[in-house]
């Protein structure tokens, strides 16, 4: 019974964070650093799930995006934060999107988020049945980073960046 309720749980907190996701226009703010970041080494399943990113861009008939390790640096802070406040959420979008804009010289940012998925292909297939994360995932974008952490109890946060320069 116990592993029935934190199941549903779990269900019920990814089925919540598939409901919300965060795009915008082609504004431009001020932002708090003007650094890219060029280090960030990605995990063999944050590759798997850009990868099926672009496999699904291309099977509907749009361009693959290419990756910056910025992006998915700035995804993985973004992961650190819904790790530390057990939250999945888009709280802080518009600091990421104007750090994204004033240091790539992004002028669309798109971002969608999961929660509790095991495989980087149930968590795309998500996002596609979901209309708000499947209008980024085949947004007018040129590039993406993503970034994936687990919480103690082997949960995955995932935080996937779309930008247009």
């Amino acid at each position: 019974m116990k592993k029935l309720m934190i199941t549903l749980f779990a269900l019920t907190i990814g089925l919540s964070s598939l409901t919300s996701c965060s795009a915008d226009s082609e504004s431009a703010t001020n932002s708090t650093t003007n650094e890219t970041v060029r280090s960030y080494t990605h995990s063999n399943l944050e590759l798997e799930l850009l990868d099926e990113v672009n496999a699904y861009r291309v099977s509907v008939g749009l361009n693959p995006l290419e990756i910056i390790e910025h992006i998915s640096y700035k995804s993985s802070e973004h992961n650190d934060y819904m790790l530390a406040t057990h939250t999945v959420t888009h709280e802080g979008f518009e600091e990421r999107k104007s750090n994204l804009q004033e240091v790539l010289g992004a002028y669309r940012v798109g971002e969608n988020v999961a929660f509790a998925y095991s495989t980087a292909q149930a968590t795309v297939t998500a996002w596609v049945n979901s209309p708000s994360h499947k209008a980024n995932l085949e947004g007018d974008y040129t590039h993406f980073g993503a970034a994936i952490k687990m919480d103690d109890q082997g949960r995955k946060y995932y935080t996937n960046m779309f930008i247009k320069k």
